[in-house]
C-alpha cells in the first residue's frame, strides 16, 4: 500500500540519542500490529459481511442441523470454539454487540450427555475409530480451549463445568484412540488425522491448571506422545500439539516435557518442511499426489503459520533462546502477515518454485481468520513487552503502541533505505521505578538507540540501524551480502522477503529475466521497497522493477508475485525512467 506523504519530516534533535518530540509520522497501515488487529476484529464483529458470525452462524457446529448446514460443521465445536477463545481476549468495548455469555449459554445447551459436542451416534470403541471421530475430537478439542480461555478472562463457572464434562470424554475416548493400529492407520489422514486426538493436550493443560482433580494432567501427560514423525501430515494439529506440550510442561515444570518439544522444533527448523518464508505448509513433506489423503501439495494456511509463530515465540520465552526469537519473527514478516487479507480475514495461497500463486481470495473464515487473530493478540499482549526485574524490553520493532500499567508508547516506522532503518519510539507514560530498552533486531546491524534506559515523557526516542540487502540461492542458502556473484534467488531486505507483483516484470517469460543488482535502491514511497532495473527474457530494452515486502500486500488482493528471479552484477545503463 502506497502512502500518500511517504514520509513526515521531523525536525530531530538529537541529545544523547533523544529528540525532541513531534506529531507522530504515519506508519503505513499494513505494517502497523494495531491496524491488523482491528481490521480481525472488525470482520467477527460485522454483521454486515458475508458470512457473519451471528449466533445461529457460531452454534450450527454443534446444533448439527443436516438442512441448514456450514462448511466443517462436521468438526464440532471448532469454528464456535476459536471464536471464543479469541472474542475473549478481545476488550468488550471492541466487541460491539457480540454477547460472549449468551454465546457460551447456547454451546451449554448443546453439549451431549457423555460431555461431548456434535454426533452422540459416534462410538469411541476399539475397531471403529476413524477420521469421522477424528474430525468430533478436533472440534471439541479447540471448543475446549475457546471455554478454558472464556473462563479465564471472565470467571463463569458454567464454561469452567462444561469444560470439565468435555475433558472427562476426552480421557473415555483415549484408551481406544491411542491404539498402535489407530494411529498408524490414522498418522496420514490430513485435516482427519491422529494430530485431531493429541491437540486435545492444549485445552486439557489449560483445565488441569485451575482443577483440583489430577486426572486432566495425567491424562495430558499420557498421551501427547501419541503424535508422530511429521512425515506428511497437517501441520497446523502438529504445530497445537506442541504447544499444549509446552503449557503442560509450565505446569509440571518437567524437563522431559520441554526437551520433547525444543527436540521436534529444532528438527523442523533443520528440514525442509521449514520454507523460505518462515514457517510451514499446510501439510508436512512438501508436494504430493493431491489424491494422497487429502495433501493440498504446496499450500500455506493461516492457522499453521499462526501456530508457528506463537510456538517460537513461545519457547524463546522459557529458554532464552536467540534462534526461537529469530524464527517467530520471520515467521510474523513473511508468512503470518502475508495470511492476512484486507477483509480482516486470514487464508492461505498456492505455492510453485519461486511463485506465490493467488489467482483469487482465499480467504479461510472457517479457522483461519480467527486463529490468525489469536496469534495477532498473542504477539501484542504477551511477546511484544517483557518484563524483568527493573527493566522492561520492547522485543521486536514492528509499529505499534503499547499501552499497560502505568505505561503508553508507541513505535512508528520513519524511514528506510539502502543505508538504515529509522524508527522513533515515542513515550507518553511510563512508571518512575523502570527502565526501557529495545532488544537488538534479528535482521540488520550497527543498531543505535536501543538503551533508552529511564524514558522522559513527551519525548522521542530515535531508532537506526543497517537494514541489509541479502541474496539467497533457490536453494534457500545465503550467497551474498549485496552485492556479490549473480546467480538466480531471491532477496531480503531487512525483516522482508521481496516479490514482484509488477506486470511488465511477470509476464511471460519472466523466468529469464535479468535483475542488475549494481542498481538497486531504495523505494521511498514503499516501506522497505527496493527499486532496480532489468533486462526481459522476452523483449529488449532496459527497465525498472520494483520489490516489495510479500507480507506487505494486504491492500492489493494478493497478487501473483515472483520471489525467485535471475541476478547479475552486470552494469547496465541506467533506465529512462529513474
Amino acid at each position: 500500500m502506497q502512502m500518500k506523504a511517504p514520509y513526515l519530516i521531523l525536525l530531530l534533535v538529537f541529545l544523547g540519542g533523544m529528540v525532541t518530540a513531534q506529531p507522530a509520522p504515519t506508519t503505513a497501515g499494513e505494517l502497523l500490529l494495531d491496524h491488523r488487529i482491528q481490521l480481525s476484529v472488525d470482520r467477527l464483529t460485522d454483521l454486515d459481511r458475508q458470512p457473519a458470525f451471528s449466533r445461529d452462524f457460531l452454534l450450527a457446529d454443534v446444533r448439527l442441523k443436516p438442512e441448514d448446514p456450514r462448511r466443517f460443521y462436521n468438526f464440532s465445536g471448532d469454528l464456535s470454539g476459536r471464536y471464543l477463545e479469541v472474542m475473549s481476549l478481545v476488550p468488550e468495548q471492541q466487541r460491539g454487540t457480540v454477547d460472549l455469555r449468551e454465546l457460551v449459554t447456547g454451546i451449554i445447551a448443546e453439549q451431549k450427555a457423555d460431555g461431548r459436542f456434535g454426533d452422540a451416534s459416534l462410538s469411541f470403541t476399539d475397531g471403529e475409530i476413524g477420521g469421522e471421530h477424528m474430525a468430533l475430537l478436533w472440534g471439541n478439542g479447540r471448543l475446549l480451549v475457546g471455554l478454558m480461555t472464556y473462563y479465564e478472562a471472565h470467571g463463569d463457572e458454567r464454561a469452567l463445568a462444561a469444560a470439565r464434562r468435555l475433558g472427562d470424554f476426552f480421557i473415555s475416548t483415549a484408551a481406544a484412540c491411542r491404539q498402535p493400529a489407530v494411529v498408524e492407520q490414522l498418522k496420514s489422514f490430513g485435516a482427519k488425522g491422529i494430530i485431531c486426538f493429541t491437540q486435545y493436550i492444549e485445552g486439557l493443560a489449560m483445565l488441569a491448571k485451575v482443577s483440583d482433580d489430577d486426572k486432566y494432567r495425567r491424562a495430558a501427560e499420557a498421551n501427547y506422545d501419541v503424535l508422530p514423525p511429521r512425515g506428511k501430515q497437517h501441520s497446523h494439529g502438529y504445530l497445537s500439539t506442541l504447544r499444549g506440550v509446552l503449557l503442560l510442561h509450565e505446569l509440571t515444570g518437567e524437563r522431559g516435557q520441554l526437551d520433547y518439544v525444543r527436540g521436534l522444533f529444532n528438527d523442523l527448523l533443520a528440514s525442509d518442511d521449514h520454507t523460505r518464508y518462515g514457517a510451514v505448509f499446510e501439510y508436512f513433506g512438501g508436494k504430493e499426489d493431491a489424491s494422497d489423503a487429502g495433501n493440498a501439495g504446496e499450500r500455506d494456511e493461516g492457522c499453521s503459520s499462526a501456530d508457528f509463530v506463537r510456538l517460537a515465540l513461545h519457547l524463546y520465552q522459557l529458554t532464552g533462546e536467540a534462534t526461537y526469537r529469530a524464527a517467530g519473527l520471520d515467521a510474523i514478516h513473511n508468512a503470518l502477515l502475508y495470511n492476512q487479507y484486507a477483509s480482516g480475514d486470514f487464508g492461505h495461497h498456492y505455492f510453485d518454485d519461486g511463485v506465490l500463486r493467488a489467482s483469487n481470495p482465499r480467504r479461510s473464515w472457517w479457522c483461519c481468520t480467527m486463529h490468525g487473530l489469536r496469534a495477532l493478540i498473542a504477539l501484542k499482549e504477551d511477546f511484544s513487552l517483557s518484563k524483568e526485574g527493573q527493566t522492561h524490553t520492547l522485543e521486536h520493532l514492528m509499529p505499534q503502541r503499547l499501552t499497560g500499567a502505568g505505561y503508553a508508547f508507541q513505535v512508528e516506522l520513519v524511514k528506510t533505505d539502502m543505508e538504515r532503518a529509522t524508527y522513533v519510539l515515542t513515550v507518553s507514560e511510563w512508571p518512575a521505578d523502570k527502565l526501557l530498552r529495545v532488544r537488538q533486531p534479528t535482521w540488520g546491524t550497527d543498531w543505535s538507540g536501543l538503551d533508552i534506559g529511564q524514558p522522559e515523557i513527551g519525548r522521542a526516542y530515535l531508532i537506526q540501524g543497517k537494514p541489509g540487502v541479502h541474496l539467497y540461492d533457490k536453494s534457500d542458502e545465503l550467497m551474498m551480502t549485496y552485492p556479490a556473484t549473480p546467480r538466480a534467488g531471491y532477496l531480503r531486505y531487512g525483516p522482508y522477503v521481496l516479490g514482484i507483483n509488477q506486470g511488465s516484470f511477470v509476464a511471460e517469460p519472466d523466468w529469464s529475466n535479468q535483475i542488475d543488482l549494481t542498481t538497486l535502491r531504495a523505494t521511498p514511497s514503499v516501506p522497505f521497497g527496493l527499486t532496480a532495473d532489468f533486462r526481459h527474457g522476452g523483449y529488449p530494452g532496459i527497465h525498472s522493477v520494483n520489490l516489495v515486502p510479500m507480507a506487505n500486500q494486504l491492500e492489493k488482493g494478493h497478487p501473483y508475485m515472483r520471489l525467485v528471479t535471475g541476478y547479475t552484477t552486470e552494469v547496465v545503463p541506467v533506465s529512462p525512467d529513474r
